[in-house]
């Protein structure tokens, strides 16, 4: 799948790129660009459960200056799930059609600040925003009674598969000998008119990794 194929991509470029180390050694946290793989979990509610777990794995970059920075992230949660809607255009016909979910990919951007920092401990906070698509959505059964019916179904799969809602993340980096480590949480809302949606607040995230400082954010002249 495709973020297998990026994980493994990334693991080569750490084998082949040696001048990762070295700027890992001789740059600070300050001023710097990083990027990672990560790992982790995601807390979800549904319409069939409440709090599970689901494994996701990323990519990331992180861009830091003297008192902010900016992060991007891109990853993938990995799950099977389902979901109810109505698409009888008979009034009369109240039975819910049941979508089969899996998986969800996601692009993140936040704004980043670096309260406390030193040498080799980095906390950080940030906000910004988080875009969500469920990876594959298909009714559980394909027999419409008109194609209306079908119409109708994918209009719907169509508007809930894809959202965008505020992102908001915690974590702390911590520097070691040509690598830092990171663990972070993240949190962002569920959205009323997208899948995964059941009244509950939050899509939760708690992600460990590695990230490699590949050299300055800054142009030197």
């Amino acid at each position: 799948m495709r973020i297998t194929r990026a994980l493994t991509a990334a693991a080569v470029l750490a084998i082949v790129a040696p001048r990762v180390g070295t700027a890992q050694i001789g740059s600070s946290f300050k001023d710097a660009w990083f990027w990672g793989v990560k790992a982790g979990g995601m807390d979800y509610n549904s319409a069939t459960t409440m709090h599970r777990q689901a494994p996701l794995g990323g990519l990331e970059w992180l861009i830091t200056r003297s008192h902010g920075g900016l992060y991007v992230s891109y990853s993938e949660a990995f799950f099977t799930d389902q979901a109810a809607i109505l698409t009888s255009t008979d009034p009369s016909d109240t039975l819910p059609r049941i979508i089969n979910l899996k998986n969800m990919r996601r692009l993140d951007l936040a704004a980043m600040v670096f309260p406390g920092s030193n040498q080799w401990v980095h906390p950080y906070a940030g906000i910004g925003f988080s875009i969500k698509q469920i990876s594959a959505a298909e009714p559980a059964d394909m027999n419409f009674t008109s194609s209306d019916q079908y119409a109708i179904t994918q209009a719907y799969i169509k508007e809930l598969r894809t959202g965008a809602s505020p992102y908001y993340i915690l974590g702390t980096q911590l520097r070691l000998i040509g690598f830092s480590i990171f663990f972070q949480g993240t949190a962002s809302p569920a959205q009323q008119n997208m899948f995964l949606y059941n009244n509950k607040g939050f899509h939760l995230t708690y992600e460990a990794g590695i990230r490699y400082n590949v050299g300055s954010s800054i142009t030197k002249d």
